[in-house]
């Protein structure tokens, strides 16, 4: 029998029974989140829920029904039953803020209280649609888990190895595919890096999030969003080429006043700085590439998951990023020694520390950004 659950006040699902039970074993799935399935006659928090004598069949009832007004006190006893109204969360009575009826966490009060000065009333239209416009977001906040997105990305991974590393594997040899291919193989991965990588992001979006993903869906990027999937990937290779040519214009600028000068006392110290000038600039620009590198980090996925347009995927990938930007680049430091280990010890165990490390990511994505409603 499936089941359906809310996740930041959007309805997820259907998922099996097996795959419902790996998410609660991750966590993804907590004793406040709201679930439902055939035979329940409402959505209810997976600690008060109990399976249905019969099947009801049809569709679950409205999700936002059950948000709307203010969440149970309690559910079940459970510390930190308390359901903030705007992302569906479950917190503790310490964490939230009430209004009235309507319960927000700290993280989520900037975004209640614009929409209060919007009009919304505190009787349950501020909750109704659970999901936030990218100013909305960018107005809240999130916090980093490192450790539990590693450990949520280890049990999804467990609970479909196959299908991951199969989805994981066939991406990357068509990226390596197109990079052998004699001249046109630069061109080639320049068109199509964007659109591999946007359809994994794709997949490990839908995986984190507890849907359905076959290896179809990591090729989705070879649809509409291919255009801004391909532009989104093309802004970081050009301020790679750009680092490239500014150190290459440095060296032959040390190397030219330097062959000029001859081997005299004066020559070797014009050469020497030059050369100090070059390097210092060269790391600078190093330091900028990798700054937006990490700051841009998620805007493929924002493009394939949220549709976003190429450019504006950038700009909230990177705002969001630098309101923890060293929690960020310590993520991207740790799944990227993750991955790392896998390579070294054996390329075998590539396939086990990539995808378990891609997954980490995606967990944080979907805790950054899983809010923001389709189109931004």
């Amino acid at each position: 029998m499936n089941w359906f659950y809310a996740d930041n006040g959007q309805q997820r699902g259907p998922v099996s029974e097996a795959e419902f039970d790996t998410l609660v074993a991750a966590g993804s799935i907590q004793a406040t989140t709201l679930v439902w399935r055939e035979g329940m006659a409402k959505w209810q928090p997976l600690a008060e829920a109990r399976p249905g004598g019969s099947a009801a069949g049809g569709p679950p009832p409205a999700l936002t029904a059950s948000l709307d007004g203010a969440p149970p006190a309690t559910t079940g006893g459970v510390v930190g039953g308390l359901v903030c109204s705007v992302c569906g969360q479950g917190f503790t009575e310490e964490q939230v803020i009430r209004f009235g009826p309507t319960i927000v966490c700290g993280g989520c009060k900037p975004v209640f209280l614009q929409r209060l000065r919007e009009g919304a009333t505190t009787g349950g239209a501020v909750s109704s649609a659970g999901t936030l416009t990218s100013a909305e977001l960018l107005a809240a906040d999130y916090s980093a888990d490192i450790g539990g997105d590693l450990g949520r990305s280890w049990e999804i991974f467990k609970g479909d190895a196959g299908t991951i590393i199969g989805a994981s594997l066939l991406v990357f040899l068509c990226m390596m595919a197109g990079g052998v291919i004699p001249f046109l193989g630069i061109i080639l991965q320049l068109v199509l890096t964007g659109p591999l990588m946007g359809g994994l992001w794709n997949f490990y979006a839908r995986k984190a999030r507890g849907d359905q993903a076959s290896i179809g869906d990591a090729f989705a990027g070879f649809g509409p969003r291919f255009l801004p999937l391909f532009l989104v990937q093309l802004i970081p290779v050009i301020l790679s080429i750009v680092f490239v040519a500014v150190f290459v214009a440095g060296i032959f600028g040390v190397m030219i006043p330097g062959a000029a000068a001859g081997n005299s006392s004066g020559g070797k110290i014009v050469a020497g700085v030059g050369l100090t000038v070059a390097i210092v600039i060269g790391l600078i620009f190093y330091l900028v590439m990798i700054f937006f590198q990490i700051c841009w980090g998620f805007a493929v996925p924002l493009v394939i998951d949220k549709g976003l347009d190429f450019w504006p995927a950038l700009e909230l990938s990177r705002k969001m990023v630098m309101k923890h930007f060293w929690w960020t680049l310590l993520l991207m430091v740790v799944v990227g020694f993750l991955a790392a280990i896998g390579a070294l010890v054996c390329l075998i165990g590539m396939i086990v520390t990539g995808p378990w490390a891609f997954g980490a990511l995606a967990q944080h994505y979907n805790r950054v950004f899983g809010r923001l409603r389709q189109g931004g």
